[in-house]
């Protein structure tokens, strides 16, 4: 059972590993771990019996103590009498991971039973994980307490010591874990004892080590950093901001751009986001391409294959990214034409995209379009001790004894975040006395060399293990581990290897599975290789670079290709290859080849292609030559003429052929018969392909990924064939309706996906018993079948845009395993109430509406993190009203919820809440007191939004609630309510808050405000008069006021970059506003103002909108704002004159309902102007009849007397024209420009016609509405011709829904 050795835990003090001693002496008489003063243990060891406690107890135990672990092993003298010692209570509760190792005696031991129930009480209260080792008994035994189990509880029984209550505990208990998966040793997997603990160690130090770094903040104290350039980004959409982040590699900056670019995307609802990951290295071996691709593709949820050169993909997203607010991560950009080729000009991007770029050139920063740059420093003493000790220790401070060699190894890395992580995990679970050696050796090395000092750690692997480093840091960084794995002689164990270099901090493994390296880690791994050839005078082994690559083929003579065992090559738009049978002939041992180019780049001699022979003739691997070591080939486009047979097969395991116009008859299917051994097949966007090939031969295939081949229709029934397949992606595969028809089991499938597919159903449940990921979101016919709840290994459900998906199935219930399920947007109207037999669930994300019913029994599931409800997506969102949610009383009780987002929600009664919330939403409470929130003190994200009145009564003094006081890591608070009055707490209390939106009708004034307020946002129609000190707040960025009796404005900060007064009707002047340098948007919207002081004085501004001031007849002279880009003016009816001189920079100009307005003023000078909307101007007679020639977009409307338009024939930038309410426009003379793609006309009464549309090769939709003298069948006709879309009278279009939204 658990032995303590706690009577010699004082012994670690002598000496031993970083987490415990190392010792030459038995099993048995290691001493007991290294703990600090406040001593924690991280497993905790359970076991029963002689047998088991002097052979593979004492050997797992040892191996544990040996890598550092800090492990609990019971001792005989602790279980004396009824009760447990306390330090085995102790040493439960304390331990992150308890191990119960089940013999077939264990159950005769009342300690072991009771240490069981106490494991489960841990488990489900304090998170303890429990992973069971099943030593000479089958899992099935311990969950049903049979055979040597069923004997032990009839003797305990017998002897009545225990009553029967006592005695259902145990059996509760033990069946509870043996539900758990565990390790069963009689499996033949684990037979080799000495193997199984030396896996099960590495996998247990992973765990930990992960469960160490999962606190948020943990890694890396960068609070300030993110602080600070949060604040040059500034806050909200309202302008465009470029921001650089520079510093050496290695110091932290990726991680911090990461921090803040989830900040953006989760806090202001970024839809286009996209992160450019290593743009410095895939630059060189993809081609910047490659990441415009990603860009264009990532932005506009669409694959983009065709850009061939960065020419073609700059012109691209300058056209298709222009109206896209977008999120940009650029990371690790070596040069300043990497930022023009992604970014372009600010203006390529819409108006309020915020484009993030790291660095270690600060040079390229200095560009115009960068807005600011920021240095990253080293981390301080304390910082970097933290840091340092959380790899070394697994805890936040050192071990008692290991002060003073910690503050050595903090001092060697200098503050540099990965020295610390590599440095940190190369000493941890080494013995103490090897501590001073290895900290030695790296205080030899320079300083400078940051590369020697990480080194250290590379010869401290093994053979393999450096193999694997290398292999990772010349080729695979960023690949599916699940598939790398492959790619190394499986009988090596590469898996335990790959483990190693997590646990050392040498490579990770990202949430979307992929292997990730530091870029320092990757030079340093490039270096060896380099030494290695360099001193040989040989090809490198690696050949990462394609343009070497290209070389190494042309010069097949030279000395040491044989040498090579992977090969990168890339064919650009630039220059032809020519394959030869002498240059892959010299690659003798070549493993890895991978090949990208289009075909027009290719050229190969005669005995490479094919040549006509019978296509039921299938070749031997006899004359195959070339390649006979290669077991992966990643061929990208692949010439269809290309013979693949000339190839050596029977080696491979992975074969990608992604993005190749192959098709069902291609000859390769043929001859890959021969590939027995092969793993995986990527056929990603083969587009061409119509029907798989016959898989009969590929028994050992484990997965299979045919995501966006557009064209694909049927996929063979040989996939039953398949017994080892584990995962099969169809994703995207528009045209598929079905899987094949069942005729075996997948057994082993683990992943299936087939969003965005045609099918309705999937066949034969119980055959998939295995399956652990399931989705299908945007299968709009798609149903779940009523045995959906035989699939109970799954553990992720996507079904979210399933439109046809009614009901789910009672059986649900079975899901035991399932740990996040998403229904959103799909016609679900009410859970089944066996929806709480969900055990393991985790994150919920759902849609209701009005008939939505949420069961009781949903609130019991008590390991559920994340919650988010939400209502349809539904054209009219005035359509669907709140549904009505009870939350269940019992919620409080489950401490794991961190999310809980309830939107439109009507919810009459809070419950109490559980204490570890971190975000809490609940939009739609019709209570008319707070709910008493007081607990959730860990609150950053707090939103609260009370339904309206019922009467229209007085309503009478309610403050906000004195617990808001209490809520110290608040950071956002947004509050609407009615029947607020009085904010009451001090609001400066909150140190950390940064954005405070306050929508409250009836609030009569504000508090004082914290100094880190970023954000204000008010909305009151009785706040008279704002605090004084609103001045004081250095950090605030934006001022939000809808205030219709504030008398005046106090004095503003000069922080303040936006500036927006709505409905600020009582106040007739403004303070000056000359002291805000920083402004950059401006927008004052229905006011009394007459004149805006200061305002010639923004220097900075980009953005300014007047609408609704009646009293404003003349704008000021605007033609020094040198950075304005968008001005809107409209509803101002007094206005007569908007200044003739308008600044060069101006992008978008609005006019719209200046009923006074006689001119506008001159356009043609405005180059860059892009957007033109003159709309509702009654008395403007005429619009000039040149515009400029920059413009992208013009919209002109409501001209009752316009009767000629302006000539657009040369407007060679023109993408979309509008025209409404023209009452006495006849005809539109000339030609339309040919980079036309949208033309609307709306109510032109008098319009008889149209200029040719037929030969406008770039359109792409046209609407025709209420024009009843224009032939609009017609018009349909030639649309139809030249597949274009038409919207008419009875379609509902875009420009008019806009209209309501606005209205």
């Amino acid at each position: 059972m658990a032995t303590s050795s706690g009577a010699n835990k004082d012994a670690a003090s002598n000496g031993g590993t970083a987490s415990g001693d190392s010792s030459t002496q038995t099993s048995t008489e290691v001493h007991e771990v290294a703990t600090s003063s406040e001593c924690d243990y991280e497993v905790f060891l359970s076991f029963r019996g002689s047998n088991t406690r002097e052979s593979f107890a004492d050997h797992l135990y040892t191996r544990l103590i040996e890598v550092g672990i800090r492990t609990f092993k019971d001792d005989e003298s602790l279980r004396k009498g009824e009760e447990f010692a306390p330090q085995l209570l102790q040493a439960i509760k304390q331990s992150k991971i308890l191990i119960p190792i089940f013999s077939k005696d264990y159950a005769s031991s009342v300690w072991c039973l009771k240490e069981v129930v106490r494991m489960i009480e841990c488990k489900n209260n304090g998170g303890q994980k429990i992973i069971p080792i099943f030593y000479d008994v089958a899992p099935a035994e311990v969950r049903h307490q049979s055979v040597d189990y069923k004997n032990a509880f009839l003797k305990h029984e017998s002897k009545q010591r225990y009553d029967q209550k006592i005695i259902k505990e145990w059996k509760v208990a033990l069946s509870a874990v043996g539900e758990i998966n565990g390790y069963d040793l009689q499996d033949p997997l684990n037979r080799r004892e000495g193997e199984f603990v030396k896996t099960f160690t590495q996998k247990i130090f992973r765990e930990l080590k992960k469960a160490s770094l999962a606190v948020p903040d943990s890694l890396v104290d960068v609070n300030n950093h993110v602080d600070a350039i949060m604040e040059m980004i500034g806050v909200g959409k309202s302008e465009t901001r470029i921001i650089g982040i520079y510093g050496m590699g290695g110091i932290g900056k990726t991680t911090i751009a990461k921090i803040i670019y989830n900040k953006f995307s989760h806090d202001y609802d970024f839809e286009d986001c996209c992160f450019l990951r290593d743009i410095r290295e895939t630059s060189k071996n993809k081609g910047i391409q490659c990441l415009q691709n990603q860009l264009i593709s990532n932005i506009l949820k669409m694959n983009c294959t065709d850009i061939k050169d960065i020419d073609e993909g700059t012109q691209t997203i300058k056209d298709r990214l222009l109206n896209k607010i977008v999120l940009l991560l650029l990371d690790d950009v070596e040069e300043h034409n990497h930022i023009y080729a992604l970014v372009g000009k600010r203006d390529w991007l819409g108006r309020g995209s915020k484009i993030i770029i790291t660095t270690r050139n600060k040079d390229i920063l200095k560009a115009p379009e960068v807005d600011c740059s920021y240095e990253v420093s080293g981390m301080d003493l304390n910082q970097s001790l933290k840091l340092f000790s959380k790899h070394a220790f697994r805890k936040d401070h050192p071990l008692d004894g290991y002060i003073d060699q910690s503050m050595r190894a903090v001092g060697i890395a200098r503050g540099l975040p990965l020295t610390l992580e590599v440095v940190g995990s190369l000493l941890c679970g080494t013995e103490k006395e090897k501590w001073d050696l290895i900290l030695k050796k790296l205080e030899n090395v320079p300083h400078v060399t940051v590369q020697s000092q990480l080194k250290i750690s590379y010869e401290a692997l093994d053979h393999l293990q450096r193999k694997i480093f290398r292999d990772i840091a010349c080729l695979f960084i960023g690949y599916d581990k699940d598939i790398l794995v492959h790619f190394w002689d499986e009988s090596t164990y590469p898996e335990e290897a790959m483990e190693v270099l997590q646990n050392k901090s040498l490579i990770k493994i990202t949430k979307d599975n992929e292997v990730w390296m530091h870029n320092q880690l990757r030079d340093l791994g490039r270096e060896i290789i380099r030494e290695k050839s360099e001193k040989k005078r040989e090809s490198k082994s690696r050949v990462w670079d394609p343009k070497e690559g290209l070389d190494l083929l042309r010069k097949h003579k030279q000395k040491g290709n044989e040498e090579v065992e992977a090969l990168r090559l890339s064919f650009d738009h630039q220059g032809q290859h020519r394959f030869t049978w002498e240059g892959l002939e010299s690659l003798s041992n070549l493993k890895f080849l991978e090949v990208q180019g289009s075909i027009e780049q290719f050229s190969a001699e005669e005995r490479l292609v094919w040549h006509e022979s019978p296509s039921k003739v299938h070749p031997t691997n006899e004359n195959s030559y070339l390649l006979p070591q290669l077991r992966w080939l990643s061929w990208h486009d692949i010439p269809s003429t290309f013979n693949i047979a000339t190839f050596f097969m029977e080696d491979m395991v992975i074969l990608d052929l992604s993005w190749s116009k192959i098709t069902h008859v291609w000859e390769g299917w043929n001859h890959m018969e021969a590939m027995k051994n092969l793993k995986v097949l990527n056929l990603t966007y083969c587009h061409y392909l119509e029907r798989t090939p016959n898989f009969s031969a590929h028994v050992n295939l484990e997965r299979l990924i045919l995501r966006g081949c557009s064209e694909l229709v049927e996929i063979d029934g040989s996939i039953f064939q398949l017994k080892h397949l584990v995962s099969l992606d169809v994703r995207d595969c528009w045209r598929l309706r079905r899987l094949p028809e069942v005729h075996g089991r997948l057994e082993a499938l683990k992943e299936l996906r087939i969003d965005e597919t045609e099918i309705e159903r999937i066949p034969n449940c119980q055959g998939m018993r295995n399956l652990r990921i399931f989705t299908a979101s945007k299968c709009l016919s798609f149903t779940l079948p009523p045995t959906i709840g035989d699939l109970e290994s799954l553990e992720y459900l996507s079904l979210k845009y399933c439109k046809s998906l009614a009901s789910l199935s009672d059986s649900i219930k079975n899901l035991k395993s399932l740990i996040e399920m998403d229904i959103r947007n799909t016609s679900i109207r009410e859970l089944p109430n066996s929806i709480g037999n969900l055990e393991n669930l985790k994150v919920v994300k759902m849609t209701c509406d009005s008939t939505s019913k949420i069961p009781d029994s949903f609130w019991t599931i008590e390991k559920l993190e994340e919650i988010e409800v939400t209502r349809p997506q539904v054209t009219r969102p005035r359509e669907i009203e709140g549904f009505h949610v009870e939350i269940g009383n019992c919620i409080h009780k489950y401490q794991s919820l961190r999310t809980l987002k309830m939107h439109d929600a009507k919810i009459s009664v809070v419950p109490q809440l559980p204490k570890s919330l971190v975000i809490l939403e609940l939009e739609r409470l019709y209570m008319k007191t707070f709910p008493d929130l007081s607990d959730l003190t860990h609150l950053k994200r707090l939103s609260l939004k009370f339904g309206p009145c019922d009467d229209d009564g007085p309503i009478e003094e309610d403050p906000m609630p004195w617990w808001i006081g209490n809520l110290k890591k608040l950071e956002t608070l947004f509050l609407t309510s009615d029947y607020v009055t009085k904010l009451a707490t001090d609001t400066s209390l909150l140190p950390r808050l940064k954005y405070l939106s306050i929508s409250c009708r009836n609030l009569r004034c504000l508090p004082r405000l914290p100094s880190s307020l970023l954000s204000l946002v008010l909305y009151s129609e009785y706040v008279t008069t704002l605090p004084t000190d609103l001045s004081l707040l250095p950090r605030l960025q934006q001022l939000q006021l809808n205030c219709p009796n504030l008398r005046c404005l106090p004095s503003l900060p000069s922080s303040l970059s936006s500036l927006s007064l709505f409905y600020c009707r009582s106040f007739v002047s403004m303070e000056n506003l000359s002291n805000l340098k920083k402004l950059s948007t401006l927008e004052i919207i229905n006011g009394e103002i007459s004149e805006i002081l200061g305002l010639d004085c923004l220097e900075n501004l980009q953005e300014l909108e007047l609408r609704g001031l009646q009293r404003v007849e003349k704008l000021p002279d605007l033609s020094n704002f040198n950075k304005l880009t968008i001005l809107r003016v409209g509803d101002c009816d007094s206005l007569v004159e908007i200044p003739a001189q308008l600044p060069q920079s101006l992008e978008e100009l609005e006019i719209f309902s200046c009923i006074s307005l006689r001119h506008l003023p001159e356009l043609t000078c405005l180059k860059g102007l892009q957007r033109l909307d003159i709309v509702a101007c009654d008395n403007l007679v005429e619009i000039q009849l040149k515009l400029p020639q920059s413009l992208k977009e013009l919209q002109i409307g409501s001209f009752g007397y316009l009767q000629k338009f302006p000539d657009l024939s040369i407007m060679e930038e023109l993408q979309k024209v509008i025209i409404s309410g023209c009452d006495d426009l006849v005809e539109i003379q000339g030609e339309l420009p040919q980079s036309l793609k949208e033309l609307g006309i709306y109510s032109c009464e008098s319009l008889e016609k149209l200029p040719n549309l037929s030969s406008l090769k770039g359109l792409q939709k046209v609407t025709i509405k209420h024009c009843g003298k224009l032939d609009v069948e017609a018009i349909i006709r030639l649309c139809s011709e030249n597949s274009l879309k038409f919207v008419g009278e009875d379609d509902e279009s875009e420009y008019e829904s806009e209209g309501e939204d606005d209205e």
